[in-house]
C-alpha cells in the first residue's frame, strides 16, 4: 500500500480506476534510474539520497516518483553510523560549550577539538557522531534490489491496494488458487460470505468500530487474488468529499501483466484474536494434547456452493477422528446470522464457541444445529475437553459394537502381547481393545496385555527374595519382558517410597 496522498485515480461514469503506470520504455527508464540510486549509494546519508531522488520529480508526475520512492525505501535498511553514542557526544559538547561563550566557527572548532581529545576520538569521528541518530543522518546499510519491471508492477499493485483500503465491500470471482485465497481471507480476519459463484468480502467502511487495521487486511488480500489464473473484483469505494459518493472499482485478470502477484507472507505466530491464541496455548498445556493434535487454520472446506474456513481442527492421534472448531466473535448482526446459518447447513459436526457478551442478538432464538459453547472473554478449555472426551468415547463404543456385530472375539495367546498389535489384527483402536477385553486370565495395561500367571510369578520373585530396593525390582520386572515396571508394581499391589529424587534410594512395599 501507499500513503493515501499518493493515490492517483480517475473517475468515469460512476466508476473509479487507479491510474496504473504502463510498462513503457519511459517508465522503465525512470524505475531503473531510481533503483540505481539506492543500489549505488550504500554508505551514503539519507539526506544525500533524498536530494538526488527529489531531482527526479522535476518535470514528471511527482506522485508517481514519490510512490516508487516509497516502495524502494521500504526495501532499505538504514543505520546510524557513529564512534560514540550521539547523545553522549552532544552532552559532552554542550557541557564544554556552556563554560564559555561560543559565538563563531573558530570557537566552535576549539570546543569540538577539546571534546574529541577528551573522548580519545578524532574531530571527524566526533562530528559524525553528534547527530548520527537523526533521520536525515542515518546511512544506507543495505538495499534489496528488484528489476524496473517488478518495481512498476509492485507500484500498480500498491495503488490498487490503497484504493481498496476504504472499500465498503468487494465481490470476488476466481477460477483457481481457491485454497490459498480462502486461507488468506481467514488469516487476515476478513468477513466473507459466498454469493453464487462469487465471494463477498465486507470492507472496513461498511462496519462500525473497525480500525484501519481491517482496511489494511482487506488490501493485503489482493496479491492472493492476482495470483489466480482468471479473476475479477468489483469493489464499492467511498469517496468522502463535500457529498460522500460510492464508486465501483472493477478490475480483472486482463490487468495481470501490470500487477505484481504473489501469495501472502504469513507469520506463524499470528492469531486472529487474543481469544484464539489463549485457547491454543491452554489446550497445548492440557493432557488432552497427548491424544489430540490441534491444527490451526486447516484447509478450506467446500460444501456445495458454500465454503467454510474453520479456526481449528482437532485430530485424534490414534482414532483418526477429526473435529472442527470455530470461535465466533462480534461483527455485525447480519454477518453473524449469515455465519450461523452457514454452520447450521454444514453436513458434518463442528464445535462452535460464541462470546455471549459480544453477540448482537439472542442466541437462544437461533438454532445452529451444531454443538455450541457460550463463553465470556475466554473459551472454557474444560468444556472443549469434555466434548472431545465424549466424541472419543462414542467412537470407541462404535468400534467395540462393530466387533460384537461381526461376532468377533479377541483371541489372546502368549504371556505378553502389545495392544497395538492386537488393534492392527482386528482393525480397531488400542482404546477399543482395552475396552472390550474381559479375559479373566489376562490383565490389560496401557500398552500391553499380560497373562496373570506371569504377573503372579513376578510377585512371587519380589516377595520370596524380599526385594526392597526399587531399582532391583525394576531389573527383575524388565528381565521378564515387561516394559513398564511402575505400572506392573501398582497392579501387583506395591507402593514406591521415594526419598527425594534419588532412584537408588527409593524402596517398595506392599500396600
Amino acid at each position: 500500500m501507499l500513503p493515501s496522498e499518493l493515490l492517483i485515480t480517475k473517475i468515469k461514469k460512476g466508476r473509479i480506476y487507479p491510474v496504473f503506470a504502463e510498462i513503457s520504455e519511459e517508465h522503465l527508464e525512470l524505475a531503473d534510474a531510481l533503483i540505481e540510486v539506492y543500489r549505488n549509494f550504500r554508505g551514503k546519508k539519507r539526506n544525500e539520497i533524498d536530494e538526488i531522488v527529489t531531482e527526479f520529480e522535476q518535470g514528471l508526475n511527482f506522485k508517481l516518483v514519490r510512490g516508487l520512492r516509497t516502495l524502494l525505501e521500504r526495501r532499505c535498511v538504514f543505520k546510524s553510523k557513529f564512534t560514540i553514542e550521539p547523545m553522549l557526544a552532544r552532552r559532552a559538547v554542550f557541557e564544554t560549550a556552556s563554560s564559555k561563550k561560543v559565538t563563531n566557527g573558530k570557537e566552535r572548532a576549539e570546543v569540538i577539538e577539546k571534546v574529541a581529545k577528551k573522548l580519545n576520538i578524532s574531530v571527524a569521528e566526533l562530528e559524525q557522531s553528534l547527530w548520527a541518530d537523526h533521520e536525515s543522518e542515518v546511512v544506507l546499510d543495505d538495499f534489496t534490489a528488484l528489476t524496473a519491471e517488478e518495481l512498476l508492477k509492485l507500484y500498480n499493485l500498491s495503488l490498487a491496494q490503497t484504493l481498496l483500503f476504504k472499500a465498503m465491500g468487494m465481490s470476488i470471482s476466481f477460477k483457481s488458487n481457491y485454497k490459498e485465497i480462502f486461507r488468506a481471507i481467514k488469516y487476515l480476519g476478513l468477513m466473507y460470505s459466498p454469493e453464487g459463484n462469487k465471494v463477498r468480502v465486507e470492507g472496513a467502511s461498511s462496519l462500525l468500530k473497525l480500525s484501519d487495521r481491517y482496511g489494511t487486511s482487506m488490501a493485503k488480500l489482493l496479491p492472493a487474488i492476482v495470483s489466480s489464473d482468471e479473476w475479477e473484483i468489483d469493489a464499492e469505494i467511498v469517496i468522502r468529499q463535500d457529498t460522500p459518493r460510492i464508486y465501483h472499482f472493477l478490475m480483472d485478470s486482463r490487468d495481470r501483466d501490470l500487477l505484481m502477484s504473489g501469495v501472502l507472507k504469513r507469520e506463524e505466530a499470528t492469531f486472529d484474536s487474543a481469544v484464539e491464541e489463549r485457547f491454543y496455548n491452554e489446550f497445548l498445556g492440557s493432557k488432552a494434547s497427548q491424544k489430540w493434535e490441534l491444527i490451526r487454520e486447516p484447509e478450506a472446506i467446500f460444501t456445495g456452493k458454500a465454503v467454510f474456513i474453520p479456526d481449528f481442527k482437532f485430530k485424534h492421534k490414534e482414532l483418526g477422528i477429526e473435529i472442527y472448531f470455530e470461535i465466533v466473535g462480534f461483527w455485525t448482526e447480519e454477518y453473524l446470522k449469515r455465519k450461523l446459518a452457514k454452520l447450521r447447513a454444514l453436513t458434518f459436526n463442528i464445535l462452535v464457541a460464541i462470546d455471549k457478551n459480544l453477540a448482537c442478538f439472542n442466541l437462544a432464538d437461533f438454532d445452529i444445529g451444531q454443538p455450541m459453547i457460550l463463553y465470556t472473554r475466554k473459551v472454557p478449555v474444560a468444556k472443549v475437553l469434555r466434548y472431545l472426551a465424549k466424541i472419543e468415547r462414542e467412537e470407541i463404543e462404535k468400534q467395540v459394537e462393530s466387533l460384537k456385530v461381526r461376532g468377533t472375539r479377541i483371541e489372546l495367546e502368549g504371556d505378553i502381547m502389545a495392544t497395538k498389535d492386537i488393534a492392527m489384527r482386528y482393525d480397531v483402536s488400542k482404546e477399543a481393545v482395552r475396552a472390550c477385553l474381559n479375559n479373566p486370565e489376562y490383565i490389560v495395561f496401557k500398552e500391553i496385555v499380560v497373562k496373570k500367571e506371569l504377573l503372579n510369578e513376578v510377585k512371587k520373585k519380589l516377595t520370596t527374595k524380599n526385594i526392597k530396593l526399587y531399582v532391583e525390582a525394576r531389573k527383575i520386572i524388565e528381565a521378564m519382558g515387561l516394559p513398564n515396571p511402575d505400572e506392573v508394581l501398582a497392579v501387583l499391589g506395591f507402593r514406591v517410597k521415594w526419598k527425594g529424587l534419588d532412584m537408588d534410594a527409593a524402596s517398595i512395599e506392599l500396600k
